[in-house]
């Protein structure tokens, strides 16, 4: 794993709790347009789409809420491994890129850089930090 799929892990989990939030969203707003009663479809199954709707929803939840366990353990050990950078700078740039989700744009302004110089030279440094300190903690 590099350094920045190591890093993208915390952003990619959060997203993926969006997507299921607005996913359950959706499912309610559905639920509530649905009919309470059964069908009896050709073949005599009966279906209640309310109640499907609801496990589907209770389901969702249920993956949400160990996405949310995954999510604070990651994040915990993304930011103990960007406290071990010994950059100021570098730090500062990974916390607010891979934590916070700052464009470069605004990490440059922040940092009082080009966006070119973050984007670019600084971004570069930061990663081959973490890529030592990942490599360290493999051995």
């Amino acid at each position: 794993m590099t350094a920045k799929e190591y890093l993208r892990r915390y952003r990619e989990t959060n997203q993926r709790i969006d997507s299921k939030l607005d996913e359950i969203a959706h499912l309610r707003e559905l639920a509530t347009k649905l009919s309470p009663t059964a069908e009896i479809s050709r073949n005599g199954d009966i279906s209640d789409k309310v109640g499907k709707t609801a496990a589907k929803i209770v389901d969702l939840q249920q993956e949400i809420n160990a996405e949310i366990d995954d999510i604070r353990r990651i994040r915990a050990e993304i930011e103990e491994t960007i406290a071990t950078v010994d950059d100021a700078d570098c730090r500062l740039l990974l916390s607010l890129r891979y934590i916070n989700g700052y464009s470069w744009r605004r990490i440059a302004a922040k940092m009082a850089y080009s966006e070119d110089n973050v984007k670019g030279y600084l971004h570069q440094k930061a990663l081959r930090k973490v890529e030592n300190i990942i490599a360290k903690c493999k051995n």
